[in-house]
């Protein structure tokens, strides 16, 4: 199974979490990092508090724990990490938790890793996938809070809808391009590549802290003058990201061009918006039309 229900929780028959500080009653949610505390707060509404153990900017595979955050962990009624060893720190913390663990990548077609990762672990950015994430974390709370599990079915009913919509809005807007073929400088986009037909070419490799090679720099400037891949170079926001990005862009004489990967709260907008620019941003380097 891919949630493990841990004994208090069963004990309790369901009841909501114990009081936070101030008063707070409403179910105590720990997130490992940003997409899946969205699930959990666009699910959870007002019923639900989250805390996101991923600050802004932070790469998501390299977030250690303060003191505070093992006392939340500990806490928390749920406890929602991707799984299969992608942040350890949390995931060892979250094996001392007293509420329920949700290993949401727990029983979806995962591909291959690299970089010391198992799995490649960037399943978010597959709107699909989320659909799946959608899921477990709605069943999670409707089983730590039934008073509340009408509510939780109708949010996670309409996020389901929102992310049809994504989906559709990818598969229309990637179905007619000049190139099929993506320049990446970190290879975060591997399943949203496999959904809707593309192939990315990395620069970098699935752990954002990889060094690019000389080897790599070369093949990608070679796709890109060859035709073989679309006339730019995808990249990262962080400041390597960048520096990397436009580094070979201009030696490839293309543009460079920003895609998010979510690892951590986007600056502006959230999940739903940031994966629409980001589909602006690969239709331009693309030439869909």
């Amino acid at each position: 199974m891919r949630v493990r229900w841990a004994l208090a929780v069963a004990a309790l028959g369901g009841l909501l979490a114990s009081c936070g500080p101030g008063g707070d009653h409403r179910v105590q949610v720990v997130a490992s990092f940003y997409p899946l505390a969205w699930v959990a707060s666009e699910v959870g509404g007002p019923r639900v508090s989250v805390e996101d153990l991923t600050p802004p900017g932070g790469e998501a595979h390299e977030a250690t724990l303060g003191a505070s955050q093992r006392a939340a962990v500990e806490d928390a009624a749920i406890v929602l990490v991707l799984g299969f060893g992608f942040q350890p720190d949390i995931e060892r913390a979250a094996a001392d938790a007293s509420g329920t663990v949700v290993r949401v990548a727990d029983g979806l077609a995962l591909m291959p890793g690299g970089d010391d990762l198992r799995y490649d672990p960037h399943v978010w950015l597959d709107p699909p996938m989320m659909r799946s994430i959608v899921e477990e974390v709605a069943g999670a709370l409707r089983a730590v809070d039934r008073a509340g599990a009408e509510g939780y079915r109708r949010r996670a009913a309409a996020l389901d809808e929102e992310l049809r919509s994504l989906d559709a809005a990818y598969r229309e807007g990637l179905a007619d391009c000049a190139y099929r073929t993506i320049v990446v400088t970190h290879e975060a986009f591997g399943y949203l590549a496999r959904r809707y037909r593309l192939r990315q070419v990395g620069i970098e490799g699935l752990a954002p802290e990889s060094e690019p090679t000389a080897a790599a720099v070369q093949a990608a400037i070679q796709a890109i003058r060859s035709g073989a891949a679309a006339p730019a170079v995808f990249h990262e926001a962080t400041p390597e990201g960048v520096r990397t990005g436009r580094g070979v862009a201009q030696d490839a004489g293309v543009p460079a061009l920003a895609l998010s990967t979510l690892e951590s709260p986007p600056a502006s907008g959230d999940y739903l918006s940031v994966m629409r620019r980001n589909l602006e941003v690969l239709r331009e380097g693309l030439r869909c039309r």
